[in-house]
């Protein structure tokens, strides 16, 4: 049996044997997705079965009815899982003390800059602010990679002692990031395909390279009022589409 008759199976059935079937058959993705993020102080058995713990959410809640391939399904979601448990944990790798300062003072930062500049703030911007070098930055971001690590001794098997469990209702509560990213997607491309090719650059410099409606202006040869214009154009598309 195919392993699309075996989603179609179990999406009627949801028999646990026939998951477990799909789950073996696309472990090969754990292993391979993981491997980035080795050498960063964590085990390999322990970032093997956190790809795996999502790697069984992801068969529990795929939809074989909306057309996605699995694979492209499930890639964020595991990935996804995997950020969140490096990014949860505190620190857990030798982490030179500056850029620990440094990457606790990112977030006031950031949210301090974009509302002064009514824009995502760039590298450069918060190296000024925070009166460090744009390396220093990089550096730090990168360093909050780093993270440690939580007990994996939970188990999903049912019927079990209490607390058994744990695990699985902490990954069953968070929201599915598969279908909202293919989702988001699909919008952005059904919109671009209706824009001209000057609504596609502002909307290029605008949303991606955080540049401000003047730069694109002064960029563009045009006043900073037809970029104005063309955004609120951009906006109204996405949320026509949105809302279709």
């Amino acid at each position: 049996m195919s392993n699309k008759e075996l989603f179609e199976d179990y999406s009627h059935s949801r028999d646990v044997r026939i998951r477990n079937r799909l789950v073996e058959n696309y472990l090969y993705m754990v292993d391979i997705l993981i491997k980035k993020y080795m050498n960063k102080g964590v085990d390999y058995d322990d970032l093997y079965q956190i790809g795996a713990m999502a790697l069984v959410l992801a068969v529990e809640r795929f939809d074989p009815q909306k057309g996605f391939e699995f694979t492209s399904f499930a890639t964020p979601t595991i990935i996804g899982e995997i950020k969140r448990y490096f990014r949860d944990k505190g620190w857990a790798v030798k982490v030179p003390r500056k850029w620990k300062e440094i990457s606790s003072k990112l977030p006031s930062a950031k949210e301090t800059l974009g509302q002064t500049l009514g824009r995502t703030p760039m590298i450069a911007d918060i190296a000024e602010y925070l009166g460090y070098s744009e390396e220093d930055i990089l550096e730090a971001m990168e360093s909050g990679q780093a993270y440690g690590t939580y007990s994996l001794q939970q188990t999903f098997e049912e019927g079990g002692n209490e607390g058994e469990t744990s695990m699985f209702e902490h990954f069953a509560s968070r929201e599915e990031v598969g279908y909202r990213n293919f989702e988001n997607a699909e919008l952005v491309k059904n919109v671009l395909r209706k824009l001209s090719e000057q609504e596609k650059k502002v909307f290029q410099l605008r949303f991606f390279d955080s540049k401000t409606q003047q730069e694109i202006a002064d960029e563009m040869g045009v006043s900073q009022m037809t970029i104005s214009r063309l955004e609120k154009r951009l906006k109204d598309r996405f949320r026509e589409e949105y809302y279709r």
